[in-house]
């Protein structure tokens, strides 16, 4: 389900109805914020049989295959995940990947007007794919529509960044995050505790709503930030080492601490109606600037570890040397 970056979804159905449509995007933003779900949609959209209106039928043979994930015409690419005793481990995209893909777009469309490849966080790719890759950024199929989505453009070569068109994805106001989860249907106050916590993201919207019990899992991460602020060096690298065994559950501790901490910014800043959680229960002595200074680490950090070549152990252990 998609909720909110109407703007976006208007720019590329217009592109597309005027024949306007660049060869390849750059889906940038925050994770959970949407870019997949729009990518899937708008791929959805540009090979349905029967449109209606700026959305797909779901209905045609199109649609239904794109729900079975066996369109020939639409290639999706993610970084493949393993778990081993209770380690989950995120692997990079080789090269064959790379090769299959391009083999997959160098075909004529089989029952749709485009070929369509959308490659999840394009910042993954390994150098000898990026090399593979660029060749075909740089003389696209007829009729062929690449969509490349990353968490975090920092990671991605410029050369890759200059062959595509930018798309920066923001936040979703909360009044629209309300309507598209009331359509889901929950009751009004979850929606409310839901919307503040999701910052904005869509998908950590869904995904809390989908899941209460991550809801009390909340302040047990918070809980454990508290803890760590007063902790000695070997308790934090003990933490440093749980987290980076799963770089889902690191992302969204780290992201749990970033609106703790804002929180506390905010009370610091005489700012107390816009916080998204409840206040302190004792004042915070930090300094603004050095609220400001822990911000900016734990994100530095989230952005390094949305990049599976980098040791994401040793980033968080300076991380926590840091903080």
């Amino acid at each position: 389900m998609l909720i909110g970056h109407q703007r976006i979804w208007d720019f590329l159905t217009q592109s597309a109805a005027k024949n306007r449509l660049a060869h390849a995007y750059l889906f940038v933003g925050p994770a959970q914020i949407g870019k997949k779900t729009l990518a899937a949609e708008f791929a959805k959209w540009l090979l349905c049989q029967q449109k209606k209106n700026n959305s797909a039928c779901g209905v045609c043979r199109s649609c239904l295959d794109i729900a079975k994930n066996q369109h020939p015409d639409l290639f999706i690419l993610s970084p493949k995940q393993e778990e081993k005793k209770g380690v989950v481990k995120t692997f990079e995209i080789g090269i064959g990947e790379i090769k299959t893909l391009r083999r997959h777009l160098s075909l004529f469309p089989y029952s749709a007007k485009y070929k369509i490849a959308v490659i999840d966080e394009v910042g993954s790719l390994t150098r000898e794919a990026i090399n593979s890759f660029l060749k075909t950024l740089e003389e696209p199929g007829q009729n062929t529509l690449i969509i490349l989505i990353s968490s975090s453009w920092q990671f991605i070569l410029p050369t890759i960044i200059s062959r595509c068109q930018l798309i920066k994805f923001l936040p979703v106001k909360e009044q629209k995050l309300a309507v598209g989860l009331k359509k889901i249907g929950k009751k009004e106050g979850d929606i409310l505790k839901i919307i503040k916590l999701a910052a904005g993201r869509p998908g950590q919207a869904i995904n809390l709503l989908e899941n209460p019990e991550i809801l009390a899992g909340q302040q047990a991460g918070i809980d454990s930030f508290k803890k760590t602020l007063k902790a000695d060096l070997a308790w934090r690298w003990d933490l440093a080492k749980e987290l980076s065994q799963n770089l889902a559950v690191a992302q969204e501790t780290l992201s749990q601490w970033s609106l703790w901490l804002r929180d506390r910014l905010l009370e610091a800043s005489g700012c107390e109606h816009l916080l998204v959680g409840s206040r302190a229960e004792t004042k915070i002595s930090y300094p603004v600037k050095n609220l400001l200074a822990i911000i900016k680490e734990v994100q530095r950090t989230q952005d390094i570890l949305s990049n599976s070549s980098f040791n994401s152990r040793l980033a968080l252990e300076v991380l926590m040397m840091k903080i």
